[in-house]
């Protein structure tokens, strides 16, 4: 067509020409593109007869216009060449458009990116459809040199296969050109050859379209907000609006195409087929209950030891019944991480798989068709942060998240202990958060029975989503943490209301919270700013330069790995809060805002309890455990050591040990409460002398129990001053609880429980399966309440079947079309755009 237009604008130039030489040559022209015309009809195997007999008349006719000699009736037969030409144009027209399209995969593996894509293309008559496998390098750090790959042999026997050295970008020009890898040359691991860099593709092929090679919970993440393929693709294919949503802003917002993913259709499609059980699998499958495990290198590093102590138990769980096998899928570069980072662990990890294959517990998995085996397991058991979940999720198939410190089923009374955040005394009772699970509860003045008052609706259950409350008027303010907003209860109507108008995509994560006034103040936990409710008006305002000035030393990825804010103390109108990262102080004036940053100390480490005094400010050393008193007059410091017989250890988190979490004011005396240490300590502010407190009800601080680590969890998160002499503490081993004399150092000590039927009203109708926010999973989170072998016990007799129709509902942040046509729904889209020649 573009050829016809050619020669129609050589034709009408013919007829105001009066050099005759030229004419013949112009005429000549159009000869030769008829020619290329009629041969590339001949190729095509439909009948194109009648469209060819019209050029070979054309070009006799330009022929006959090339031997007349005068140039005065060249206009009358050029009338004859128009003719033909709009002929030929009209018969060409009805002849289907031949699009040539190439999938340029370059790892193997991630093939099913595109599949379903491909198979629409395929199977479309408009399409020559290649796949053709590019080269790509994988950065050897041993050797300093990128080793060659192409995978191009490792696809199946159905997919025919182009070799890019038998394909030419700059001849053929495709109209789509397909890619899955995003990096050109920011990728230091994995790079594609240079020839195949978006920018190269982009110079031949028409349509350039970037699908992404992994799955998310449907947002695109931030780190992948800026990739080179970006500025030269024409479109990109997204898992829902969602996802699409999540790249607001950007320069190529308009190209997204919220469409779904063809991973998800392949998973789809395979759980529709039947029998795909590998024979050699069938006789450890065949007729059980299969559980898929996946186990990552990120978890091993994590956990260590005790993630394969984790799996063991999984596997003499399985072993001692007849009904459920599993397929055990160890990251391919498992084994040779621990050889090189966790050696001491080798022959663990070894005797574990040969435990596994000797008691016959289900098949050991190496393959790299993870579909296949999402399509033929039951359900998902394992880690969290994996894609494999998001499989499991499209395909409507149950997830059970494994804590891998649980090694044991809880007991009735185990379950119904509670765990404390938080605590405020108001009226006649005494109210409590946790961090368990969605809950407000209350204790009568004895402080040992526990009841149930309700949850906050509409946010999620089975997770600490409101683990702090303070008390303003007859109102408790509850903080939301894993939940959308925050919450209030109001004592005369006894009702639990959510606060503002709408959840947050992501989980609220705030801290503390600090009444003043009719204002409430929620501290920072991830984010940059103070947020400060005013109760009367509802209207909020974000205080963000005294946080951002805060973390400016150490940067903000760092301050929010180690909790942006840890402590806090009032003293008036100011609010003092510590970080555990940095030496610095902030005082905040909660009245008009203003704050002020002081440093103290060295610099070498942070702080977390902190006491507020007129004049002098207590602190707990982060990393040694000293306590500390600054003269906010004079600036002078005083360190008061850490007794004998204290301890502190290392924690998840590099640099910091964490010794103490809070610092309680008892007049007379400092009293500490211990983080990753052994003990409380006493200060007498007289004589300056620190002392151990109820040591022996510490001892258990440093053993391991069922759900608890030292080296991993604080030995107590909770403790506050319940009067003039007593404080109130929770050790985290047991969740024993000590009412503190701290004067004569005697305590009591008790398991604050829910009552049964309290507990019955907290757990009746629920099965622990739910969404915590937008971007995460739909799922049941291992726990006292939710057993793994309750899990196993609901999936071998059926009671897990409706879940189904709740998990595609809550997915539908997840991804488009999960019917399974995302590449169907890929493929049309292209097509209209070269139909409409865009």
């Amino acid at each position: 067509m573009d050829l016809l237009d050619s020669m129609e604008q050589l034709q009408s130039s013919i007829s105001t020409m009066t050099n005759r030489e030229q004419v013949i040559h112009m005429l000549a022209d159009c000869q030769d593109a008829a020619v290329a015309i009629g041969e590339a009809l001949e190729r095509d195997s439909s009948d194109h007869e009648l469209i060819v007999s019209l050029l070979e008349e054309y070009c006799e006719e330009a022929f006959h216009v090339s031997e007349l000699q005068e140039e005065t009736i060249y206009n009358k037969k050029t009338l004859i060449l128009d003719n033909l030409t709009n002929k030929i144009k009209v018969f060409l027209a009805k002849i289907p458009s031949i699009y040539h399209v190439v999938f340029m995969p370059y790892k193997a593996s991630m093939w099913d990116s595109l599949e379903s894509i491909w198979q629409a293309c395929r199977e479309d008559e408009r399409c020559e459809c290649y796949v053709m496998p590019i080269p790509y390098y994988e950065f050897d750090s041993q050797t300093n040199r990128w080793i060659y790959h192409y995978d191009g042999d490792q696809f199946s026997e159905e997919i025919p296969i182009v070799h890019y050295q038998d394909y030419s970008l700059e001849q053929i020009c495709p109209d789509v050109a397909y890619v899955h890898n995003p990096y050109d040359d920011c990728n230091l691991v994995t790079r594609v050859d240079s020839k195949f860099f978006s920018g190269e593709l982009k110079r031949y092929v028409r349509k350039l379209v970037y699908v992404p090679y992994y799955i998310t919970s449907g947002l695109v993440p931030k780190e992948h907000l800026a990739f080179p393929v970006y500025r030269h693709m024409d479109y990109m294919v997204a898992q829902s609006e969602y996802g699409k949503h999540s790249c607001s802003g950007m320069y190529y917002y308009d190209k997204i195409l919220p469409f779904g993913s063809p991973k998800l259709d392949r998973v789809i499609r395979l759980c529709r087929e039947d029998g795909l059980i590998p024979d050699a699998w069938k006789p450890l499958l065949n007729g059980k209950k299969i559980l898929m495990l996946n186990t990552s290198i990120g978890c091993f590093l994590q956990d260590g030891g005790i993630y394969l102590q984790k799996i063991k138990r999984i596997c003499e769980v399985i072993r001692c019944q007849s009904q459920v096998a599993l397929i055990w899928r160890p990251h391919p570069l498992l084994a040779a991480t621990i050889r090189s980072m966790r050696p001491h662990l080798l022959d663990e990890y070894n005797s574990l798989k040969e435990y596994f294959i000797e008691n016959k517990i289900g098949v050991l998995d190496e393959t790299s068709d993870i579909s296949r085996v999402v399509s033929i397991s039951d359900a998902y058991i394992g880690e969290e942060g994996t894609s494999v979940i998001y499989l499991f999720g499209a395909a409507g198939k149950p997830i059970f998240i494994l804590n891998n410190h649980i090694t044991d089923v809880s007991t009735d009374t185990e379950k119904r202990r509670v765990h404390i955040t938080d605590m405020v005394r108001l009226e006649d009772k005494i109210w409590l958060t946790t961090n368990s699970y969605n809950a407000l509860l209350y204790m009568e003045n004895d402080m040992k029975s526990v009841h149930y008052v309700g949850r906050v609706k509409k946010q999620p259950k089975w997770y600490g989503a409101y683990p702090f409350l303070a008390k303003t008027g007859k109102k408790l303010f509850l903080s939301p943490n894993i939940a959308g907003r925050p919450a209030v209860y109001d004592m005369d109507s006894c009702e639990i209301k959510l606060i503002g108008e709408a959840d947050l995509d992501e989980s609220a994560f705030r801290g503390r919270i600090i009444p003043y006034g009719n204002r409430i103040f929620y501290l920072p936990f991830v984010d940059d700013h103070i947020a400060e409710l005013n109760i009367v008006t509802g209207e909020w305002s974000y205080h963000t330069k005294c946080i951002q000035e805060l973390w400016e030393d150490v940067g903000q990825e760092e301050a929010v790995k180690q909790g942006v804010i840890w402590g806090y103390a009032i003293s008036g109108k100011d609010m003092w809060l510590t970080a555990t990262y940095t030496n610095r102080i902030l005082r905040f004036n909660m009245e008009d805002g203003t704050y002020a940053l002081c440093s103290v100390g060295s610099g070498r480490g942070g702080y977390s309890g902190i006491v507020a005094e007129e004049r002098y400010l207590w602190l707990t050393e982060v990393n040694s455990g000293n306590i500390v008193r600054w003269d906010r007059r004079s600036g002078k410091l005083m360190t008061f050591p850490m007794p004998g017989g204290f301890r502190s250890w290392s924690c998840t988190i590099p640099s910091r040990n964490l010794a103490h979490i809070l610092l309680i004011d008892m007049e007379n005396w400092m009293v500490t409460v211990p983080g990753f240490s052994n003990c409380m300590v006493k200060l007498d502010k007289k004589t300056g002398k620190t002392t151990l407190l109820i040591e022996d009800f510490w001892r258990k601080a440093e053993e391991k129990a069922n759900g608890y680590n030292p080296e991993f969890f604080l030995s107590c998160d909770f403790g506050a001053k319940v009067d003039r002499d007593i404080i109130i503490v929770q050790r985290h081993y047991d969740d024993a609880t000590a009412l503190i004399h701290v004067e004569d150092e005697t305590y009591e000590m008790y398991n604050p429980a829910l009552g049964e039927e309290d507990f019955a009203k907290l757990t009746e109708g629920e099965d622990g399966f739910e969404k915590m926010d937008k971007k995460c999973g739909f799922f049941r989170r291992e726990s006292k309440i939710f057993s793994f072998e309750g899990f196993v016990e609901d999936l071998i007799n059926n009671r897990l079947e409706e879940i189904r129709e709740r998990q595609m509902e809550e997915l539908s942040t997840l991804a488009a079309n999960l019917d399974g046509t995302c590449g169907d729904k890929v493929h049309e889209y292209m097509m209209n755009v070269l139909d409409n020649k865009e």
